[in-house]
């Protein structure tokens, strides 16, 4: 069998998935004779299309629930997820105060001025030719960055 020949069966197997993905609307004016009649016809022919499909559609789905968590995970750790309604906790504060190179208190201005500092001095890209360096550049940065951001959000500067 031709390649051509492959390419064109699947592509018609796929189009009568996609039509038969319409036909479900069809089926209200049927008999439950007939309903379980073309179910089990549907059954017979699984065409690689409809699998693929279904597939796809779990895999995206699991996708989406792990953005989903890992999303809560991370607001929840920077302190602005659904349980924060006020302030961030004294030792959030002190913690991000102390990423930053700071003592505690310390204006917008001060945590502005020490975050850019910071980011110059552990950028990742400084640090592109190690990969060890990159990997621990990049978790001091998210980190220099999770407290500026939650600095700025509980001082009003955001």
């Amino acid at each position: 069998m031709s390649v051509t020949k492959r390419l064109w069966d699947l592509a018609r197997s796929n189009l009568s998935d996609f039509r038969s993905a319409f036909d479900s609307d069809l089926m209200d004016g049927l008999s439950e004779e007939d309903k379980r009649a073309l179910d089990e016809e549907l059954k017979k022919n699984q065409t690689v299309g409809a699998k693929a499909g279904r597939t796809a559609r779990r895999v995206k789905d699991a996708a989406e629930e792990a953005w989903e968590k890992a999303y809560e995970k991370a607001k929840q750790r920077s302190g602005s997820g659904p349980s924060s309604g006020g302030p961030p906790p004294a030792e959030q504060r002190r913690r991000w105060y102390k990423t930053l190179e700071l003592e505690p208190g310390a204006d917008f201005e001060a945590v502005r001025k020490s975050y850019r500092r910071l980011l110059r001095q552990y950028h990742p890209d400084k640090f592109a030719q190690d990969p060890e360096k990159l990997r621990a550049a990049t978790e001091v940065t998210r980190n220099i960055t999770e407290a500026y951001n939650g600095l700025a959000a509980y001082l009003g500067a955001k």
